[in-house]
């Protein structure tokens, strides 16, 4: 199917309003290599698949740093970020596009953030006992310091 011109010119007017969830999570300490480590032991240690494009040069600018692959036919897109660095212009470009075509996307700047995201939500209904464990172990670790 090729789109009109009226059309694309509606879809990319549309894109363009399509707002980015600010981030609403303290950082994590450290790189983003930090993070990303923990977060690709997190999914091994659980049998989650997961895509990441070790080769910078190759891929295509923007995507998220992580596709993962859960139960019950979920796939989380997540970018990954140390601090206060931002989103790049094509980075935030295909944010957009994703969220516009009704894909979750989201920018990860903790540990706790990211077990939040994978278990669904806010709440804890269904998070197994272990998993319930480790979000209450990195909490405490958060608030004393040690991590």
């Amino acid at each position: 199917m090729r789109w009109t011109e009226k059309q694309l010119d509606e879809y990319i007017a549309e894109l363009q309003q399509t707002k980015i969830k600010p981030d609403s999570d303290e950082p994590d300490p450290g790189p983003e290599s930090k993070l990303q480590a923990k977060c690709l032991v997190y999914c091994k240690e659980r049998g989650y698949p997961v895509w990441h494009d070790w080769s910078r040069k190759k891929n295509q600018p923007g995507f998220p740093d992580l596709i993962i692959f859960l139960p019950e036919g979920r796939v989380t897109l997540i970018e990954l970020k140390a601090g206060t660095a931002k989103l790049r212009m094509e980075q935030e470009a295909l944010h957009r596009q994703m969220l516009y075509l009704g894909h979750e996307i989201h920018v990860v700047r903790s540990f706790g953030k990211f077990l939040e995201i994978l278990r669904g939500g806010d709440d804890m209904p269904g998070l197994p006992d272990d998993e319930r464990f480790t979000l209450m172990v990195y909490n405490e670790e958060r608030r004393e310091g040690k991590e």
